[in-house]
């Protein structure tokens, strides 16, 4: 958990494939109050979905005497086994179509879809089928939220149609999945070749870390695989040259919460200069910038696109 944030007594959990949710509000513990592992990590839940269609996007709901106290999101690529760290802060994640699903996972942020399954409207007709979501209770009494485990998604098939794909499929694409251009992907984003769930631009910091496919992450303290830091600097561990922070993080830093910051604003995924709020506006470097002649997912993509004067139009 994040710095600052109450310790909760049970966490809700949501859990999606590319079709439905296969966990919807799920209480952990199923009775009882939670009893995290320690003050900085709750635990590991186990998930197993069965025959999931896609990647698997998670939500975590922290409370604490009923009251809602932190979130985090999680994007499990396709296909993907193993442990994936998810980190709960006390920030509010934004949920532009009110749906109950954060925008970070969202499959159409635009549009109220808290089943999810793609934009209303854009489906291709398939069997729309599925099993009944899975998932054991192997850990009915296992304290989570800084760990999904043992997640086994299905195939990830399926197809959208032409307002979203080509006749290949080649668009639309989970964070995860490889590409080779932003336009293939779903939150446009194509960095270190594969989908993204945002730019990851600057130095010390990848989108294709083991395990960790589709989710900027930074390198280790003390690393300089990239060779990016010059002058005898290496990575400072927070996805920027330098030493390690010895408090709040500077702009541009990577983060997952407002209180990580200096400057208090964590926008996407970043320590930024200010608030930067609003559709065509980046802080991907940790200045706040317009974005033109390409989408701001969430905000503007789709059937939206920046314009040159960073307006969301029509494309």
């Amino acid at each position: 958990m994040a710095g600052g944030v109450t310790a909760p007594d049970e966490l809700q959990i949501s859990v999606y494939d590319d079709r439905q949710p296969l966990w919807k509000d799920r209480r952990v513990p199923e009775a009882g109050a939670l009893t995290p592992e320690s003050a900085t990590h709750l635990g590991t839940v186990l998930i197993q979905p069965g025959a999931a269609q896609g990647a698997l996007r998670v939500h975590v709901r922290a409370l604490a005497a009923s009251a809602r106290v932190a979130d985090g999101t999680l994007s499990i690529p396709a296909g993907s086994r193993g442990t994936f760290p998810l980190q709960l802060a006390a920030d509010v994640p934004a949920d532009a179509d009110g749906d109950g699903v954060p925008d970070a996972i969202d499959d159409c942020p635009g549009v109220a879809n808290g089943n999810q399954g793609g934009c209303p409207g854009t489906m291709d007709g398939g069997d729309g089928g599925g099993d009944d979501g899975g998932g054991t209770d192997d850990a009915a009494d296992a304290r989570d939220a800084s760990d999904a485990g043992d997640a086994a998604p299905g195939d990830g098939g399926g197809g959208m149609d032409a307002l979203d794909c080509d006749a290949s499929g080649a668009c639309n694409r989970a964070n995860g999945s490889p590409c080779t251009d932003s336009a293939q992907c779903r939150f446009s984003f194509c960095v270190d070749g594969v989908c993204c769930a945002n730019a990851c631009t600057g130095p010390c910091r990848s989108c294709n870390q083991p395990n960790n496919d589709g989710v900027c992450q930074p390198y280790a303290q003390g690393t300089n695989p990239a060779g990016e830091c010059t002058g005898g600097m290496t990575c400072n561990g927070a996805g920027a040259c330098g030493p390690a922070p010895g408090g709040p993080k500077a702009n541009g830093e990577l983060c997952g919460a407002g209180t990580e910051c200096m400057s208090t604003f964590c926008v996407d995924g970043v320590c930024c200069n200010n608030s930067c709020t609003g559709a065509c506006r980046t802080c991907e470097t940790g200045s706040c910038a317009n974005v033109t002649r390409k989408p701001d997912p969430p905000e503007c993509y789709g059937t939206m696109t920046c314009n040159a004067a960073a307006k969301c139009v029509l494309n």
